[in-house]
């Protein structure tokens, strides 16, 4: 790991998302249209999955960071229209193992959240943030955010995120309507299933 101020970065990270692309997965589609269709559009670090079941349709917009040796995800951040009310909700996963009660803080710019925790899944730990206009300007005009959190041994590592392509993919992702999960797991659940092959 290299330090940057206070902060560990993790090394050995790759970004995984689309570029320029869209992909069709229909899945079970019935005659009647009935079944569901799931459709995947990448920009740059942003992928968005929506997905039409009996007619509804719901998107919402990810990134997924993984360890390049492991191959296993060291960063996950979904946004989706907010479950109640106006605005979004975007949901930071990290892995089992890290220290739970501090939470972590997004950074970018100036910009400082600090996002506790609300559950920890097999999945991994869970820490959603509501995000309104003003948020959505931060994330937009950023060109790269970090997630800082505290690992098992106590010391604070920060995982780098993109924010290339965010005003593309949330254009898009509102388009048709983002999703609105009402709890972490109806969040993973979706971003699962709609997985591309």
């Amino acid at each position: 790991m290299a330090r940057r101020g206070s902060l560990a970065v993790v090394g050995g990270l790759a970004v995984l998302a689309g570029v320029g692309f869209l992909v069709w997965n229909l899945m079970g589609s019935s005659p009647s249209g009935t079944g569901p269709s799931m459709a995947s559009f990448g920009f740059d670090a942003w992928l968005v999955r929506c997905q039409a079941v009996g007619g509804k349709t719901g998107c919402g917009m990810s990134q997924r960071i993984l360890d390049k040796q492991s191959g296993q995800p060291v960063l996950q951040l979904h946004l989706g229209r907010a479950a109640k009310g106006d605005g979004h909700q975007l949901v930071a996963v990290l892995p089992l193992g890290v220290t739970v009660p501090p939470g972590i803080v997004i950074q970018i710019g100036e910009s400082k959240r600090n996002v506790a925790f609300t559950q920890c899944l097999p999945g991994g730990c869970v820490a959603p943030l509501a995000v309104d206009a003003a948020y959505v300007d931060v994330l937009t005009s950023g060109g790269e955010g970090r997630v800082g959190v505290v690992d098992r041994r106590g010391q604070t590592v920060a995982v780098p995120f993109s924010l290339k392509g965010f005003a593309g993919a949330f254009a898009k992702m509102n388009e048709h309507g983002g999703i609105g999960g009402n709890d972490a797991t109806s969040w993973m659940s979706f971003w699962n299933s709609s997985e591309t092959k």
